[in-house]
């Protein structure tokens, strides 16, 4: 049974346009970006060298889980 949800996780495509839409249609808080990499990412997309840019999202109620949009980028 699950008692709480730290954020919910959403592959993209395109994260630019993804934070936007988050942000100015549906107006939750830009909170920042980071990059992950690493033998881990690249088994949660199964590519070897596979890079992830991941932007983190909130609403005003800081009991609602947080947004984490990724974005898989390939390392070449």
């Amino acid at each position: 049974m699950f008692t709480s949800v730290a954020h919910i996780g959403i592959t993209v495509t395109d994260l630019d346009r993804s934070v936007a839409f988050y942000r100015d249609v549906l107006g939750l808080t830009y909170q920042g970006e980071m990059r992950m990499g690493g033998p881990e990412t690249a088994n949660l997309f199964h590519h070897i060298g596979c890079q992830a840019r991941v932007a983190y999202l909130r609403t005003a109620d800081p009991a609602a889980p947080s947004v984490e949009l990724i974005q898989p980028v390939r390392a070449d």
